[in-house]
């Protein structure tokens, strides 16, 4: 395994798969997608393979993936800058929301002490150097986050794993 060099950036690499079920139990491939994707950026795969549970978990909980017979795409970009984005897109709003009319949109919602839920995306964004969503076809959401091999410090990427 070679190490990315950000001063020998390579080609750029794309990972993507579509049709994950959107059961929770799918989301080690999701994880496995990552690691395999990021191979070459050892100093990246831990935060992304959290990353992308976390959309993957936020997908199957608050979107029409979640229902029976939903799946979802993740996607994993490598790009020769030393820019690394995973995404996850779903199916859209639930049958109920639909019904409603309601959208629920990706949000850094506030923390209550003691409160179930509300912390995943604060995971997400204190993790990756940006993240957002975009419209997808049919009504679904591309969640993504971004990660960037220049803007990790010498620490990080000398960091002991071992334990």
């Amino acid at each position: 395994m070679t190490a990315f060099d950000p001063a020998r950036p390579t080609a750029a690499a794309v990972s993507e798969c579509r049709g994950f079920s959107g059961e929770p139990g799918h989301c080690p491939c999701a994880r496995d997608l990552v690691r395999t994707a990021l191979r070459d950026r050892p100093q990246l795969v831990d935060d992304a393979e959290l990353v992308v549970s976390e959309l993957f978990a936020n997908a199957c909980r608050h979107t029409r993936s979640g229902e029976p017979g939903g799946t979802l795409a993740v996607s994993v970009s490598a790009l020769a800058t030393g820019l690394a984005v995973v995404s996850v897109t779903d199916q859209g709003p639930t049958r109920a929301d639909r019904a409603a009319g309601r959208r629920r949109w990706p949000e850094l919602k506030r923390m209550t002490p003691g409160a179930p839920g509300q912390r995943g995306l604060h995971l997400v964004a204190a993790l990756a150097d940006g993240w957002g969503h975009t419209p997808a076809e049919d009504l679904g959401l591309t969640v993504w986050a971004a990660f960037n091999v220049a803007t990790l410090s010498l620490g990080d990427l000398t960091r002991d794993t071992t334990l």
